[in-house]
């Protein structure tokens, strides 16, 4: 992970998060790390107290720079998991606000799919298509494409510089320094209830997910040296087909001394408590990571998982529409940060108070669009 310590300071100041009450502790949580009864890092703890604090604004707030143009109609490429389709909800939601159209086009999970998808995007002459997750290196031909036909392309949440080549933007949202601060974040809050063997389930195809991993890996190093790491690097095909848990179930058989299980995303753990029970393995493991689902949040209430990243999800999808709206108008995206959501970590102890949409989805920052609407339509 790059320069992690300026962006920790960026994003604390960003944020403005305020120092909690003591982090929580042994009581709550499924079992494993959470009921060892104490024994955590003390240097842990103090950097979990400032990550527990709902946000209290929107990095993002610079007003564009003229009134964006009714009638545009963009596609974007969706990927299976459901943290992505609540991304696209958002962005659906800034769509309207300006009147444009969302197609959705979905991605398969072969290993040709998302190149496909592309292609068939341009094939319908949209005003824009939007393409995350994958590197661009994925995409030589399409992007080649796309700069022929004169169709712009907005990428991101894939870890590369900013910048813009032929009609290809990318911007720097969702970028290694977010991903990673998580996995700092969810590596702290394992050592400061006292984790001694942590499991990491990667999805290193997609290089954001991958510096979320090497977050974590790193941190846990340095706060908590004497706490042995591994990494089990499951395939887009595990995910798809639900075989992450019975995957998880059988790195612990064989390694009984896992007392932590940390997934690099949150749709990873459809199906793994029934896996753990199954196994007779509830009580041994806590559970957490990064983008917390709804279901993952259903169980932080329950007190049967642990700690989950909060990821704003239809706030990343109206930074979006904001670099689009930007790109329209004849200004330049790249020359606005879009690295840092407005995140916060979640606990058993706080998840009552955090900011959530009726369904359970981590807000981030309640009547967000307001916010958004208010700096799209100030020179309009």
């Amino acid at each position: 992970m790059r320069s992690r310590k300026a962006t920790i300071s960026t994003f604390l100041a960003v944020v403005a998060l305020s120092s909690a009450t003591a982090c929580s502790s042994g009581d709550s949580g499924s079992g494993g790390g959470s009921d060892s009864g104490g024994g955590g890092s003390s240097a842990a703890e103090k950097e979990v107290e400032q990550y527990l604090s709902p946000p209290d604004g929107i990095p993002v707030d610079q007003p564009v720079g003229t009134c964006p143009a009714e009638g545009k109609t963009i596609i974007v490429t969706e990927n299976p998991q459901a943290v992505t389709r609540k991304t696209n909800d958002g962005l659906e939601v800034g769509a309207k606000l300006l009147g444009w159209t969302v197609i959705r086009q979905e991605v398969g999970s072969g290993p040709e799919d998302p190149q496909k998808a592309l292609d068939a995007a341009l094939d319908q002459s949209p005003d824009a298509v939007l393409v995350s997750g994958n590197p661009s290196a994925t995409f030589r031909a399409q992007l080649d494409r796309a700069t022929q036909l004169g169709i712009p392309v907005l990428m991101s949440d894939n870890g590369e510089p900013v910048g813009t080549t032929g009609t290809t933007t990318t911007i720097g949202l969702d970028d290694f320094e977010q991903t990673g601060l998580w996995g700092k974040m969810n590596a702290d809050y394992a050592a400061a209830q006292g984790a001694k063997n942590v499991l990491v389930v990667d999805l290193s195809l997609y290089p954001i997910l991958h510096a979320w991993t090497e977050g974590v890996v790193d941190e846990m190093k340095e706060i908590s040296p004497d706490t042995e790491t591994s990494v089990l690097d499951a395939q887009i095909t595990d995910l798809v087909a639900g075989e992450i848990p019975n995957k998880i179930v059988s790195e612990i058989q064989r390694n009984p001394d896992i007392d932590w299980v940390l997934l690099s995303l949150g749709d990873m753990t459809t199906g793994l408590d029934a896996a753990l029970r199954a196994a007779s393995l509830t009580d041994q493991v806590s559970i957490g990571g990064e983008s917390a689902s709804t279901a993952n949040v259903s169980a932080l209430q329950d007190s049967t998982e642990d700690a989950w990243t909060g990821f704003a999800a239809e706030i990343h999808g109206m930074y979006r529409i904001d670099a689009l709206a930007r790109l329209f108008g004849g200004e330049d995206p790249t020359k606005v940060d879009y690295s840092q959501l407005p995140t916060q970590l979640l606990t058993p102890d706080n998840i009552g108070d955090a900011p959530l949409d009726s369904e359970g989805y981590y807000l981030g920052v309640e009547d967000y669009s307001s916010h958004f609407e208010d700096i799209w339509k100030a020179n309009c």
